[in-house]
């Protein structure tokens, strides 16, 4: 009777002991999908320069000027030439109609 009952408590400290284990060990864990991202804000402004730059390309009367545009954040710089200050005006009022434009730093310099 007493042999029974070592044995009985040896295989119960096993059992224990391999429930404990397979207890223990953490579950297989799958990677996490990579988390979705806003664009970097300097591909943003590159986006929003262009597409203030393909406004004026747009327009045949400021398209020969060859008028520079570079963006931070919602707001766009224009530089460069015209021939007169309408033309300058006209470039700034096209790039303030640009969804996204909230303020146009207009460095367009007319020769007349």
């Amino acid at each position: 009777m007493t042999t029974t009952i070592s044995r009985l408590g040896l295989i119960a400290a096993l059992v224990g002991s391999l429930l404990a284990i397979g207890c223990a060990s953490a579950p297989e864990q799958k990677p996490a999908a990579p988390a979705v991202t806003e664009k970097p804000a300097e591909l943003k402004d590159e986006a929003l320069a262009a597409a203030v730059q393909a406004a004026l390309n747009a327009d045949a009367e400021l398209a020969p000027f060859g008028l520079k545009v570079s963006g931070k954040g919602k707001d766009v710089t224009i530089e460069g030439a015209t021939d007169t200050g309408e033309q300058m005006a006209k470039a700034g009022l096209i790039a303030e109609k640009v969804k996204g434009v909230q303020y146009v730093f207009n460095n367009i310099m007319p020769k007349n």
